[in-house]
């Protein structure tokens, strides 16, 4: 199938929108919104990560002080290729109008977008990055169903204890609606949490809401300063020529990555039963 004048209400130059498409991955995409976005020009980019502090100790006057060392380590990131071919037809592209090129800008964007979130949502994503499922996490166990905001306190707790600051919550819109109907107490009608401008806070935290969060995930606790989102050069949005047809191919590449700094600083809330 190829994209006709006739089906279309203007055309575009999709050229001007790389950028576009770029700022609206970052307004829009989980991953984005609750880890660090870190630009890079490198095929890949390696995290330092300081693991432990050198020792210190008691000593006498003119004692020998005992020489130790710290320890490090790195986290590599290699952003991996997502992207889109679509075919043209000339008279779609010659009748150019900002309307249409804001209209595929968006649609490139929203793709790209839910591209990132499935893997940084997932486990394992082939030829993409590896995920949240994928990694070693901390697990607090929410029960069968929430009655209250316990597992989130459990979950803050959990992390400063492994060396992170949770800094969001990523839930299902499932249970973004189960979290605001628990009430304040036993016969009450009056709701625990109250919707704000934008959007849910739970023990502190804002709630970040994703129809990708896979079912057996009540919650994600995310510490963005451990959470690295790698974006290489920039989304390219092209044309060139179909040798085939009298038209034009439409490309957009975007290359992204996930780097997890602290593992076990990132926590899972779910039913362990």
């Amino acid at each position: 199938m190829t994209m006709l004048r006739s089906g279309v209400a203007n055309a575009f130059t999709p050229e001007d929108y790389g950028q576009l498409v770029d700022l609206a991955v970052k307004a829009n995409s989980t991953a984005a919104r609750t880890a660090t976005v870190v630009q890079t020009a490198k095929a890949k980019i390696n995290f330092p990560v300081w693991k432990a502090d050198p020792a210190v100790g008691w000593y006498a006057e003119n004692d020998l002080i005992e020489e130790t060392d710290g320890a490090t380590d790195e986290v590599e990131c290699v952003p991996s290729k997502t992207a889109g071919l679509t075919p043209i037809s000339n008279e779609l592209a010659e009748d150019s109008s900002p309307e249409i090129a804001h209209l595929v800008g968006g649609a490139l964007s929203n793709q790209i977008t839910r591209a990132i979130d499935a893997a940084y949502l997932g486990s394992t994503t082939a030829k993409g990055p590896d995920g949240l499922l994928s990694i070693a996490y901390t697990t607090v166990d929410t029960g069968a169903s929430l009655a209250n905001l316990d597992p989130f306190v459990t979950a803050r707790f959990a992390a400063k204890a492994k060396g992170s600051d949770l800094t969001s919550w990523i839930v299902s819109p499932q249970t973004a609606e189960v979290l605001s109907k628990i009430k304040t107490q036993s016969g009450s009608n009056q709701s625990l949490l109250q919707f704000a401008e934008d959007g849910l806070v739970v023990a502190g935290l804002p709630v970040i809401l994703s129809d990708q969060v896979d079912p057996a995930t009540v919650f994600w606790g995310i510490p963005k300063d451990h959470v690295a989102l790698v974006m290489r050069l920039g989304t390219k949005v092209e044309t060139f020529a179909n040798v085939h047809r009298d038209g034009l191919y439409l490309r957009a590449v975007s290359r992204l990555g996930v780097a997890f700094l602290n593992q076990p600083g990132v926590v899972r809330g779910h039913n362990a039963a």
